[in-house]
């Protein structure tokens, strides 16, 4: 999808639709719009129609050898979060170009004073966000001939359409917005395919292109650098594990403004990268399996959020570390009751072979630290527990600083992903102490199970800031959400780019700037 910046009025740039977009507050200005008219004034009237958020109507005829029209609504102008309104609006104008089956859009903003896309650009970003992100769709194994994508939206009637901030504001939304497609692509692509291989093997050429450093490790380097838990989730798979590392360095104005503050920031993102996670030998239930190449939801995003920064160009370093291997019941396959010894040095005691994705965190985490970060941001698909506390709309967040915490949840904010603290609850710490081995990979109970994922992954940090985000309830949806098809979500591409530009102007435990 191509978007376009226009001073023109909508009704002279030529499309197959044109969309308006009205705040409720604001209905009556649609009187004195060009663009609509009275028939259209009377026809919202007969629907209802009460420009609520997320709300909007298809009118085919307004007029004789006029394009549809489409209203769509933002709700109260005064709105505390405007921007999700109009990241729903974004999403509505898809929809509705997609029901009138028209490849050109034409908009025009009616919901707000005049010079909004000078005064307000991060308004219309978050617009051009919520549309590039809707505007998804996985279709390599499925033809829809009856599909129509949309091909250019224009926004029209703009003051400023030339203003230095709009255009930044638009480019950076577009950067997040392709970042988190891409991510989507690694998710919904199928397991059969998309082994740790070859996951290994798609981002060392996609982030490669776009001039980050990559490099992967197969079994015998993994084994070098004591990674004994992901060696050990992976035997039971014929698929051989990869261990994936980026690094992103700012260019060289960015080290040189980097030189000049008080002292470097460098951050570490880890990701989980089950490409296929059966459960092991304490096998998942049938029903719902065939989404389990979403385990490495947490993985997809943190690669996508390094590929948005290879272009955003923040002064700030960031390293990516993603565990990849798949979870299965061969005839070598780890068993409840073994001791894996992690590249930290400490033991742990298979108690449930599907609580893997701890195990290989905790490796990857180990080796983060080694690098000595000023902070960790790990993102995982890791407990069914926080789907049952959350939701679907809702990721779970713990962490060890309460700034850095603060920071990613504010982040998030900015762009509709949502983020809910867990307590990290010390008095929960004895029940993962491991029989023979210093910690089992799952409490004893069966209760408080996200926390109990987070005080143990709490235990490969040491004192370095960390975070955990558990995305098990949002990677992956069955059902279209507003801007996120059936599919892989992409849940944290733009919340770790957003975080990753807000550390690099004020540390790693900086709030981003409204």
């Amino acid at each position: 999808m191509r978007i376009r910046l226009s001073a023109a009025p909508p009704e002279r740039v030529d499309a197959a639709l044109v969309v308006l977009v009205v705040a409720s507050d604001k209905l009556a200005r649609l009187r004195a719009a060009r663009a609509a008219g009275p028939a259209v004034v009377r026809a919202l009237e007969r629907q209802r129609f009460t420009a609520a958020e997320g709300t909007s109507i298809l009118l085919r005829t307004v007029g004789r050898g006029a394009a549809p029209l489409a209203i769509v609504g933002v709700g109260a102008s005064t709105a505390a979060n405007v921007a999700d309104a109009y990241r729903r609006a974004g999403d509505q104008t898809v929809a509705r170009a997609r029901e009138a089956k028209a490849r050109t859009v034409v908009v025009a903003f009616l919901a707000e004073p005049t010079r909004l896309p000078v005064e307000r650009p991060e308004t219309l970003a978050a617009f051009v966000e919520g549309a590039l992100l809707t505007g998804y769709g996985f279709s390599r194994y499925k033809r829809d001939r009856d599909r129509v994508e949309l091909a250019t939206l224009t926004l029209a009637g703009l003051v400023g359409p030339r203003d230095p901030a709009l255009r930044r504001a638009l480019r950076t939304a577009e950067i997040l917005a392709r970042a988190t497609n891409r991510a989507r692509d690694w998710i919904n692509e199928p397991a059969a395919t998309m082994t740790p291989a070859a996951f290994a093997a798609e981002a060392a050429r996609v982030l490669g292109a776009a001039g980050l450093e990559v490099r992967v490790d197969g079994p015998s380097g993994i084994r070098k650098l004591g990674m004994g838990a992901l060696l050990a989730v992976a035997r039971g798979s014929a698929e051989e594990p990869r261990f994936i590392r980026v690094a992103y360095d700012p260019p060289a104005s960015g080290k040189a403004a980097a030189a000049a503050r008080p002292a470097a920031v460098r951050l570490a993102f880890v990701g989980k990268g089950i490409t296929f996670d059966s459960g092991g030998l304490s096998l998942k239930r049938p029903d719902g399996m065939e989404h389990m190449k979403r385990d490495m939801a947490g993985g997809a995003a943190v690669l996508g959020a390094m590929l948005a920064l290879a272009e955003l160009a923040p002064s700030i370093t960031v390293h990516a570390y993603v565990p990849a291997s798949e979870n299965m019941p061969g005839g070598a396959a780890m068993k409840p009751g073994d001791v894996v010894r992690t590249a930290s040095g400490k033991t742990v005691e298979i108690v449930n072979t599907d609580a893997e994705g701890r195990l290989v965190l905790a490796d990857a985490l180990a080796i983060a630290v080694r690098d000595r970060p000023d902070g960790i941001v790990d993102v995982a698909t890791l407990t069914g527990a926080v789907r049952s506390a959350l939701g679907t709309r809702i990721a779970g967040i713990m962490g060890s600083d309460r700034a850095l915490v603060a920071a990613l949840i504010a982040a998030g904010a900015q762009g509709g992903e949502r983020l809910w603290e867990l307590p990290l609850v010390r008095d929960y710490l004895p029940d993962l102490e491991g029989s023979i081995a210093d910690l089992a990979n799952v409490a004893a109970g069966g209760y408080g199970g996200a926390i109990h994922a987070g005080l143990f992954l709490r235990e490969f940090v040491g004192e370095i800031p960390w975070a955990h985000l558990d995305i098990a309830g949002v990677g992956f949806t069955d059902r279209d959400l507003p801007n996120a098809p059936r599919g892989g979500v992409g849940f944290g591409v733009r919340l770790l780019a957003r975080y990753a530009l807000a550390a690099a102007v004020g540390g790693p435990q900086a709030m981003p700037r409204s």
